[in-house]
């Protein structure tokens, strides 16, 4: 099925939130599903599968322990999208040269986002890399050397952030992806769902969902 760009972003950020994650990180998730479907990713898929990762998990537990030597999860596997946060917060240090090492992280491609946004915010060049790829933001694109074959890992052991001392000679083009499986779209619906409150008793009585005055 295809959607807009707009229609994307809304359904990952409501699917985020009723996945468990706070609205703030709810709005990133809907912007970085959006930029990774502008830039030929299958933003949807990801997210369902992060989303899919995260629920049942405490934020404790998929946010990063450690922001000094190595990030890394008190679970198993680090949120790229808690850390595609945290990273943004420290994006003028990352911009000063301070290495950002984390540790198995779930999806990686899911930094992308917020790495371009640190880039165009301290317009610096960044550089994101795992196992034999790598990605260069510029302030307003960037380029991808390496194994592309594993830009659509579901997960690595180490994913490094850094500043780049590189010359951006090419630029990385990909056509929008806006084609989603509409079982991928039903499962991040069901998920949005959650954010609509129930329609109880109390919550009639005060004005949310149908109400006595709708019966009347």
């Amino acid at each position: 099925m295809s959607c807009s760009l707009y229609e994307i972003e809304v359904m990952c950020k409501r699917a985020a939130r009723g996945a468990g994650l706070h609205w703030g990180y709810a709005e990133e998730a809907g912007k970085a599903a959006r930029w990774l479907a502008v830039n030929g990713f299958p933003g949807p898929e990801m997210m369902i599968e992060v989303l899919t990762f995260n629920e049942g998990r405490k934020f404790e537990a998929i946010a990063p322990m450690s922001t000094s030597v190595v990030w890394h999860a008190s679970s198993e596997l680090l949120c790229p999208l808690i850390s595609g946060v945290a990273i943004c917060d420290r994006a003028a240090e990352v911009a000063a040269g301070v290495v950002v090492n984390l540790g198995p992280t779930v999806h990686p491609l899911l930094l992308a986002p917020f790495v371009a946004a640190a880039a165009k915010y301290t317009d610096v060049l960044l550089e994101l890399s795992w196992n034999e790829v790598e990605i260069t933001f510029a302030p307003t694109h960037f380029s991808i050397i390496g194994d592309i074959t594993t830009l659509n890992i579901r997960r690595v052991e180490a994913v490094c952030c850094q500043r780049s001392s590189k010359v951006l000679k090419s630029v990385t083009k990909r056509e929008p992806m806006q084609d989603v499986d509409e079982d991928i779209w039903n499962k991040l619906n069901i998920l949005a769902h959650r954010t609509f409150a129930p329609a109880t008793e109390a919550s009639r009585l005060a004005g949310a969902g149908a109400g006595l005055s709708d019966i009347n």
